[in-house]
């Protein structure tokens, strides 16, 4: 049997009755295979996620590429722009010409001087060009000699003995260490020197400073002066006193030019000491000149010997080898006549002259060999003593050197004597060169404000043109 009210009854006909168990979304049963779907969904996503990552990529790099094409691109195009500015500038200097109705001889005069000025600037610009590979040249050069006389300091330095070598490397910290100072203190002055252009710039924009200035210079100068007035006021006291202070001045004057006086004997002694060794060295140098010329003369005997020999070599040679020639057809026609008077055995020679014969054959031989072997001898003492002449050309070029040196020293030294001689002209110029430094001060002074305000009326009138231009609708659109 059915039971109508059962099922309840809405406006939406009959449904179901609801149960009170509630149903996750969730799988009831978490087992192999639920896993093995969630690790393939994920791995899908991972997929889809690195596909993704990879086609972004690729469009960055294809962007960058297009850049790259972009950039070489933008400047042909800023070239090209350029030269379409300097091609408008033509057009519109030849359109201010023809507003004005300019005569063709001007523009042509024009033009002729615009290209001569053109061609004296490419000729300056081809001149810097070579100048500057010049220089790189010279740059170049100069590395490579720095760079052997670094090796070969580097050599010098392995081959020192373990206490110049730690002497060396602390002498090359200490040096390192006044760079590092030296350098500190370059910034610090240019710092300085920095802060000193900007408020004299300062200074020199604003009249109340510069007023100022001045007010505390002068208060300066009044203030030195006072202390002068009172130093001097303070020192003056009783005739006595004053007296006393007179003869103080006096000694001290006295000491002061006794000083001078002990220091000009003093340099004369040394200029004499220095004549003396002068004159020594020039003792010892004529000394060495004979030793030298002695030297040179012995050298010079061996020489013509050597030269006399090799002339007569030829002749001697030939002497030598007829002389041999003839011996050996005395030697041929006496074999023959022995050779005839063989029958003859009582009137052959006997042992002791048979000897006497080769020993006498044997020296000729010797002395034909001595003679081949003697032009080889003589060429190699003809290098020796070429070197030995070198060497002494060198050593004398050395002292000749030295005593140009030594003269150079000896002037300077007689003109210092002269200058320190004459005080009053020392005092005199110094004086002059104050009163011409004064001069251009007060004049550099006066041309100061002149100058500040031609700069004021350029700065204007650069401001109004530049205002002008800003204004100026062609301008605009080709700036921008």
């Amino acid at each position: 049997q059915i039971s109508i009210p059962d099922r309840p009854i809405t406006q939406h006909g009959l449904v179901a009755p609801k149960t009170t168990v509630s149903r996750s979304s969730q799988r009831q049963v978490q087992d192999k295979t639920y896993f093995i779907a969630l690790l393939r969904t994920k791995m899908t996503e991972l997929t889809n996620e690195i596909g993704r990552l990879q086609r972004e990529n690729d469009a960055l790099a294809q962007e960058q590429s297009g850049y790259a094409t972009y950039e070489k691109k933008a400047e042909v195009l800023a070239a090209e722009l350029k030269e379409l500015q300097g091609q408008m500038a033509d057009h519109n200097l030849l359109l201010d010409k023809l507003n004005t109705d300019a005569d063709m001889e001007d523009v042509r005069e024009e033009y002729n001087e615009l290209k001569g000025q053109n061609d004296q600037e490419a000729r300056s610009v081809e001149l810097l060009f070579e100048q500057r590979q010049d220089r790189e040249r010279q740059l170049r050069q100069l590395e490579a000699e720095i760079e052997e006389e670094r090796h070969m300091a580097d050599n010098l330095i392995a081959a020192m003995k373990p206490e110049l070598r730690q002497r060396y490397a602390e002498q090359k910290d200490a040096n390192q260490l006044l760079l590092i100072q030296l350098d500190k203190l370059q910034q610090k002055l240019n710092t300085l020197q920095s802060q000193r252009n900007s408020l004299e710039e300062d200074i020199s924009l604003s009249q109340i400073k510069q007023e100022a200035v001045k007010l505390y210079e002068r208060l300066r100068e009044l203030g030195e002066k006072k202390a002068v007035l009172q130093e001097e006021q303070r020192l003056r006291g009783t005739p006595a006193q004053e007296r006393e202070r007179l003869l103080m001045q006096v000694k001290e004057d006295n000491a002061e030019l006794a000083g001078i006086e002990r220091q000009t004997s003093e340099a004369r002694e040394r200029l004499t000491a220095v004549q003396e060794e002068l004159s020594q060295l020039d003792q010892e140098l004529e000394d060495q000149h004979g030793e030298r010329r002695a030297k040179y003369r012995e050298l010079k005997k061996r020489e013509e010997t050597m030269d006399a020999f090799l002339e007569t070599f030829a002749d001697t040679r030939q002497a030598e080898l007829d002389r041999q020639e003839k011996l050996q057809g005395d030697i041929v026609e006496h074999l023959e006549i022995v050779s005839r008077n063989l029958p003859h055995f009582s009137n052959l020679p006997s042992q002791d002259e048979m000897a006497l014969l080769r020993d006498d054959l044997a020296s000729k031989e010797g002395e034909m060999e001595k003679s081949k072997m003697t032009l080889s001898t003589l060429g190699q003492e003809q290098k020796k003593l070429a070197v030995d002449l070198q060497k002494i050309e060198q050593l004398e070029s050395k002292v000749q050197l030295e005593l140009d040196s030594l003269r150079l020293k000896m002037k300077k030294m007689e003109d210092e004597m002269v200058v320190f001689s004459d005080l009053d002209q020392l005092k005199n110029s110094a004086e002059h060169r104050k009163q011409q430094l004064l001069a251009e001060k007060e004049a550099l002074q006066a041309s100061k404000e002149p100058s500040r305000k031609a700069v004021e009326e350029l700065q204007a009138r650069y401001d109004d043109a530049r205002a002008k231009l800003n204004e100026n609708e062609v301008y605009t659109r080709v700036a921008n």
